[in-house]
């Protein structure tokens, strides 16, 4: 990994330096759309630090897993004693999804980091999972005619930026159904950057 992507990775830039680049991030359409209630239990793949947690206000439970255990230890500094939430720096298996029990996914700026096959094993692991009701995911994307927001997608950490038609093809082949897609900018009134979010439904 490059010095550039190292330090896009570190938790300060990341919360504080990329939301001025970008024009600002609000994901509040992604976590609308995860439509949690208190009785939810929530699976978060590939946490990060924790920004799911600044939208999601009423939850049974919150289960954050990510491979990065720089981004995990300042998500359990940064929400330490907020109830019912637990963070993993680990990767997710089967067992895992058995234990928590989720009934929503979020799966936010996570598939561009994992190439089809990783992807196809994430959705076959969530596909042979009971409960689920409802998984949302949100990607960069590269779309026609968006010089800009392109720029910044090729620039990102995750190597797998997809056009949105082949995002929701490697959905379908899983098995999964697209409810409902959606390009929104990182920030309504002054995001730079285009995101691709799908609202799917849960699997089996």
């Amino acid at each position: 990994m490059s010095f550039y992507h190292r330090l896009l990775g570190l938790p300060f830039v990341y919360n504080q330096i990329r939301p001025l680049a970008v024009g600002g991030i609000d994901l509040s359409p992604v976590y609308q759309a995860l439509d949690v209630t208190q009785n939810d239990r929530v699976l978060d793949v590939g946490c990060g630090t924790g920004d799911a947690l600044q939208y999601l206000h009423a939850f049974q439970e919150y289960h954050g897993f990510d491979v990065d255990p720089v981004a995990i230890a300042h998500a359990r500094k940064r929400y330490a004693g907020r109830p019912g939430v637990r963070f993993e720096a680990r990767l997710l298996d089967a067992d895992t999804i058995t234990a928590v029990q989720p009934t929503r996914v979020v799966l936010a700026g996570l598939l561009h980091h994992l190439a089809d096959d990783e992807v196809a094993d994430l959705f076959r692991l969530l596909a042979g999972a009971r409960g689920i009701e409802r998984v949302v995911t949100q990607d960069i994307v590269y779309l026609p005619n968006e010089r800009i927001s392109n720029w910044f997608a090729s620039l990102d950490r995750g190597r797998y930026c997809r056009k949105p038609d082949e995002y929701t093809r490697l959905v379908k082949a899983s098995g999964f159904t697209v409810l409902r897609s959606d390009v929104i900018r990182s920030h309504p009134t002054r995001g730079w950057v285009k995101y691709f979010i799908m609202v799917l439904n849960g699997g089996s």
